[in-house]
């Protein structure tokens, strides 16, 4: 009989920890008794005022806060929904000194996750907003697999078009005085950390909101996990003359101990899809909204506004929605209907199954022509004169800066930045806020100090943006500054 793998021990321990997490969810939500009492007062009310956030958010005849829906559609025949400001069309034809801001969501949410920095009027004013729904999520289609080629082809192909659309590559912009700024969050800032490390040219600054950079972390578990190693098998040469070394070992796994267990949710991405589609649904969505409950920061900041306009943007259109059409006629493609009766958790849990975030990116020719074609001379255009061939796996060829909150309970922070100035270039900035959770953009304290950070970026980055988050954010603190 052959032996066992490493590869298989993994694929099964995983699986174990799997279904062992499964489990300890359904035993809380039993414990908490999601499952036998009935809805509250509170909670009909919730529901009623979800589907009244729904309808703002996704009826595709309604503008909201001055933006409108819009779809884009791919060569293959993917269509992507995004909002984006009034009068679109007008400011793509006409000769517009307004940046280009697009901001690219995380799990489990759509572009109303944004629903607070899109409401800045001095961020409006100064450029043309695009929170566009990943590719699964909310209003845009789906794709048969999510792999890292897959998303990345259609959100590169979805970054091209709208620059296009907006003049930002015309000949009349030789100066290229006018800037693209991806934001990004979470899966959103993973994908951007690619962008900005294998598609640079897309934009001229990233900011990239508590999103792994997945190069770094695997760099920094694997440091760990190697100096554990050596230090557990120098204690076991001599045990009791060396028994300090058994604790240092344990210390020394501990960020990579406290990343499994946040990663818990993860591992049960990877069961049957059945098991993974019940996940994100049962016990009254019980699982999505303790997402949503923790993204606010203070459970007793979390306001049933709060509430019933999360769930409206994880779950996106619903039947009613499905049913408008834009001032131009169009209605959400055919695989978001098909969601909103089945769920679309499978389609987003399916980014950890499928490899998004650390499967090799195949571009197209079609992709490389047009990345070429937005910036030829691609050495001059990364300040820190890193070539296309850098040897640092992952390592960025744009500017970012980082806004992360340090009490993140979906990632470990010393596993997260420890040695990130290595990976990026001159002009880049890492800033933390202490008291701030995986969403910044939602915690009452910090979403004002990430408007600051992105009203830096559109009007022309002037100033110091570190002194600019601190003006509402005093405890912040500027870590990387390259």
């Amino acid at each position: 009989m052959a032996p066992f793998n490493w590869g298989s021990w993994g694929l099964f321990l995983a699986f174990g920890y799997g279904i062992l997490t499964f489990f300890a969810y359904g035993i809380i939500a039993i414990y908490r008794g999601t499952f036998f009492r009935r809805p509250t007062e509170k909670e009909k009310l919730e529901l009623f005022l979800g589907v009244a956030a729904r309808d703002r958010f996704w009826d595709l005849s309604k503008s909201w806060a001055g933006l409108s829906h819009r779809f884009l559609t791919l060569r293959n025949g993917f269509k992507f929904h995004y909002v984006t400001s009034n009068g679109f069309e007008n400011l793509a034809h006409q000769k517009s000194h307004k940046q280009l801001v697009i901001f690219l969501h995380g799990f489990p949410d759509s572009w109303a996750i944004w629903r607070h920095i899109l409401s800045s009027s001095s961020i409006r004013e100064a450029s043309i907003v695009v929170a566009v729904d990943l590719p699964g999520y909310g209003g845009s289609d789906s794709l048969k697999k999510y792999g890292a080629t897959e998303v990345l082809e259609a959100l590169t192909e979805f970054i091209i078009k709208i620059r296009a659309e907006c003049g930002m590559d015309s000949p009349e912009d030789e100066a290229h005085s006018r800037k693209v700024i991806i934001v990004g969050h979470d899966w959103g800032g993973m994908l951007a950390f690619r962008l900005a490390a294998e598609a640079p040219q897309l934009a001229d600054r990233y900011i990239i909101v508590n999103g792994p950079l997945v190069s770094l972390m695997r760099s920094n578990i694997h440091l760990l996990t190697e100096s554990s190693a050596k230090l557990f098998k120098t204690f076991l040469r001599e045990p009791w003359r060396s028994r300090s070394l058994l604790l240092k070992s344990i210390q020394t796994l501990k960020p990579v101990i406290r990343q499994f267990r946040r990663s818990a949710y993860i591992f049960t991405f990877q069961l049957p899809m059945p098991l993974v589609r019940y996940l994100g649904s049962g016990g009254n969505y019980s699982f999505l909204k303790e997402i949503h409950r923790l993204s606010v920061g203070q459970a007793d900041k979390f306001t049933l506004r709060d509430a019933q306009e999360s769930m409206a943007s994880t779950l996106g259109p619903s039947a009613e929605e499905c049913e408008s059409s834009t001032e131009n006629g169009e209605k959400y493609p055919r695989s978001v209907r098909e969601r909103e009766k089945s769920g679309n958790f499978g389609d987003i849990a399916s980014y950890y199954r499928d490899g998004a975030a650390g499967g090799v990116w195949h571009k197209s020719l079609e992709t490389i022509s047009a990345l070429f074609n937005i910036w030829p001379e691609e050495p001059r255009r990364t300040s820190s004169g890193t070539g296309m061939f850098d040897m640092t796996p992952g390592a960025l060829k744009a500017n970012a800066t980082i806004i992360w909150g340090k009490s993140d309970l979906a990632l470990d922070s010393h596993l997260a930045l420890e040695g990130i100035a290595d990976y990026l270039v001159h002009g880049s900035q890492l800033i933390v806020l202490p008291r701030t959770g995986h969403f910044p953009q939602i915690e009452a304290e910090s979403r004002s100090a990430l408007e600051k950070a992105v009203e830096w970026a559109v009007h022309g980055e002037k100033g110091d943006v570190g002194s600019m988050v601190q003006s509402e954010y005093p405890d912040a603190k500027v870590v990387v500054r390259k």
